[in-house]
C-alpha cells in the first residue's frame, strides 16, 4: 500500500528551517525534516505540517520494508533491525511533536491527537505481531507452522486498524490544510526511500 501523503507545494515564507521547506523524495530529506522538526524548525501551520509528514512518513517506510523483507525471506536480523529502527523513530516523533504541544495553529490539537494514534497504532503492530514473525517472515511459507500461520493471520487482521487510522490521517491533512490555508497536492514515493534504505 503507497500511502498518499501530501508534499507541501507552497513556500513557507523562508522562515521555517530549509529542511521543512523541501519535498522528501529520498531517505535524506525524510531524515533532516525529522530533525530540524524535534528542534523546533517548525514555526506555523504549515511547516508544523510538513514535520508530521516527515515523521509519519518516516514510520510508514518501516512497514513497506518489512513487506519487502517478507517477500525476499530477508534474515530475521534484518527483520529485527527494521523493527528496532521503527520503534525508535516512533519515540522520536512522540518526541517531536510534544515540542509544539502549547502551538494554537488551527486544528494543530486534533492532529496532533491523530497522528499519536496513528503512531500507536503502528507500534502495535511491530511489537505485537511483527516481532513475533521475524524468524517466520525470513523463511519461504511453505515452511510456516499452523501457529505462525496463525499469528500471521493475527496480524493480517489488525493491520485493518492501522488502514484505518491511516485513512483519516491521510484525509485529515486537507482539513487541517485549508484550515491553515496553504494547498498541498502530489504523493510521496515511500517504495522508493524503503528501497534506498534497504540498500536495493
Amino acid at each position: 500500500m503507497t500511502m498518499p501523503l501530501a508534499l507541501v507545494m507552497v513556500s513557507c515564507g523562508g522562515e521555517a528551517d530549509e529542511a521543512l521547506n523541501e519535498n522528501i523524495s529520498s531517505a535524506e530529506d525524510m531524515e533532516a525534516a525529522t530533525v530540524s522538526f524535534a528542534d523546533g524548525g517548525a514555526v506555523d501551520g504549515q511547516s508544523y505540517f510538513s514535520g508530521l509528514v516527515a515523521e509519519v512518513v518516516a514510520v510508514d517506510v518501516k512497514l513497506k520494508e518489512i513487506d519487502k523483507l517478507d517477500e525476499a525471506d530477508g534474515t530475521a536480523e534484518e527483520i529485527n533491525t527494521v523493527i528496532d529502527t521503527a520503534l525508535y523513530q516512533i519515540e522520536h516523533a512522540r518526541k517531536a511533536l510534544n515540542v509544539y504541544k502549547d502551538k494554537d495553529w488551527p486544528q494543530r490539537k486534533e492532529f496532533h491527537e491523530l497522528t499519536l494514534e496513528w503512531m500507536s497504532t503502528v507500534e502495535m503492530l511491530f511489537t505485537d505481531h511483527i516481532s513475533g514473525l521475524a524468524e517466520p517472515m525470513s523463511r519461504p511459507y511453505d515452511t510456516w507452522s499452523d501457529k505462525e500461520n496463525d499469528a500471521y493471520d493475527a496480524y493480517a487482521e489488525a493491520y485493518e486498524l492501522y488502514i484505518d487510522v491511516d485513512n483519516r490521517w491521510v484525509d485529515f491533512q486537507y482539513v487541517y490544510a485549508s484550515a491553515n490555508n496553504f494547498e498541498i497536492g502530489g504523493t510521496i514515493d515511500e517504495e522508493a526511500i524503503a528501497n534506498e534504505e534497504l540498500g536495493e
